[in-house]
């Protein structure tokens, strides 16, 4: 039921192909099943804030602000993955090499830096940064696959995030069963993160926290079933340690009439502080329906999503775990926030192979937090501040696939999103714009 894209809302979705591609594997043997493939990235962006929004940042004649910040990045990420040896239980292996290349090293430009690129703890930006993106050691036998190691995952409670210069990955063991027709059981723990920004590895921490929230591990299991005319569902839980338990519900079922297909899906999501509350006290539940129509080359999303608790919805830092779905360039998951989107993706293969596009309007209001009580650990402290809050997204990209040729698959992806909110929003007033080339090179 889930994919990568799918927590990142449609602007994801309609982002997907600019993902580092991932090969396929014959799986004939460890060397006969063997690919490895150079996947370049180059990643532009510009944020530009507005009223009494700034970036800040120090140089050597001290503390500086700004309106505007950049990134510019070249990215690569060699994979290799193997093949499984021809044994009772297969072995393989997957290891990737990140690298990133700062190609603008203005401090002023960089403004502090954010999650898009890397800068040092004076500002200065890094010129480069490299590291083990993922090694993992894989297991299988019969229809269960196990990987031990660095690697990305899949699910509502983690999930790797790729739509920044590189993506990130998990210190951790996972499992992945298929010996039921059309189910899928999913198991994991994690203990460690290695972000997109970074060079190394992190402990695991909270997004939306205002102060360090550092748990041991996060640990989940749960399955996605496909169980025919159309219906899926998926069920999850989780517990990240001593922060919360947390329960996922998911329903989607296609509608079909005549040439007009419509996707219908429902997420659920309850979470409870657990242990010793780290976090301080959670309770919240989080709610979303979506509902796609589609005719011919044209898709229309509407979505409706409400938080219940008095702290954002948040999830393990860089694993965007969130199968919601108003979740755009920005994010709609404040205290008890309601928000509604519409957005329409066109296809315009028949005029252009492989171009479309995307516009989207969001917009979440009623974001109240003054009753937030999380006791002597209470991480969302700036729940208070939201007191009838709203904020409102317009966005608009435009994305291009080469369908044929030694360079097929390659990408561009080009567009804007404009935030705009409440003074004590904490997302801000800010636009940004994108410009994202993707080439990928099959070695063998």
């Amino acid at each position: 039921m889930h994919s990568p894209s799918r927590f990142a809302g449609p602007l994801a979705g309609v982002l997907a192909c600019i993902a580092f591609t991932q090969p396929v594997n014959a799986e004939e043997g460890f060397i006969e099943g063997s690919s490895l493939t150079l996947n370049t990235r180059h990643w532009f962006s510009k944020e530009m804030a507005s009223k009494s929004n700034l970036f800040r940042y120090t140089t050597e004649d001290g503390p500086q602000t700004s309106h505007d910040r950049s990134a510019w990045v070249q990215a690569l990420k060699l994979e290799y993955r193997s093949g499984f040896t021809d044994t009772l239980v297969g072995v393989g292996v997957d290891l990737s090499t990140y690298t990133a290349i700062a190609l603008d090293h203005s401090t002023a430009k960089a403004a502090g830096g954010s999650n898009r690129m890397l800068v040092n703890a004076d500002g200065d930006v890094v010129d480069d940064w490299s590291k083990l993106g993922i090694a993992a050691l894989k297991l299988r036998f019969a229809d269960t696959e196990v990987k031990l190691g660095r690697h990305q995952v899949d699910t509502p409670m983690m999930s790797y995030f790729d739509l920044r210069a590189l993506p990130a990955s998990f210190d951790g063991a996972s499992l992945q069963n298929t010996s039921v027709d059309g189910l899928t059981v999913k198991a994991g723990y994690f203990d460690h993160t290695s972000p997109r920004a970074a060079a190394g590895t992190e402990e695991l921490a909270l997004q939306w926290a205002s102060r360090a929230v550092t748990p041991d591990f996060n640990a989940y299991v749960g399955g996605d079933y496909s169980f025919g005319d159309g219906w899926r569902t998926s069920a999850y839980v989780s517990r990240l340690e001593d922060v919360w338990n947390r329960q996922y519900l998911g329903l989607a079922k296609q509608l079909k009439w005549g040439d007009l297909t419509t996707q219908v899906r429902i997420d659920a999501y309850n979470t409870d502080s657990q242990g010793r509350e780290l976090a301080g006290k959670i309770e919240q539940q989080a709610y979303g329906l979506t509902v796609t129509p589609t005719y011919g080359a044209n898709s229309v999303k509407f979505g409706l999503q409400k938080i219940v608790g008095d702290e954002w919805f948040d999830y393990v830092r860089d694993s965007n775990a969130m199968s919601l779905p108003n979740a755009m360039g920005s994010y709609f998951n404040g205290p008890n926030e309601t928000s509604f989107q519409v957005a329409y993706t066109r296809d315009w293969g028949r005029l252009v192979p492989g171009l479309k596009s995307l516009l989207w309007y969001v917009r979440g209001w009623g974001i109240d937090g003054t009753h937030y009580d999380g006791g002597p650990n209470g991480a969302y402290t700036l729940s208070p501040t939201q007191d009838d809050t709203s904020h409102y997204e317009v966005g608009a990209y435009l994305l291009y696939t080469l369908q044929s040729g030694q360079l097929k698959g390659a990408s561009l992806a080009a567009g804007s999103n404009w935030l705009r909110s409440h003074d004590n929003q904490i997302e801000g007033n800010v636009e940004e714009a994108r410009v994202v080339i993707n080439v990928p090179f099959h070695i063998f």
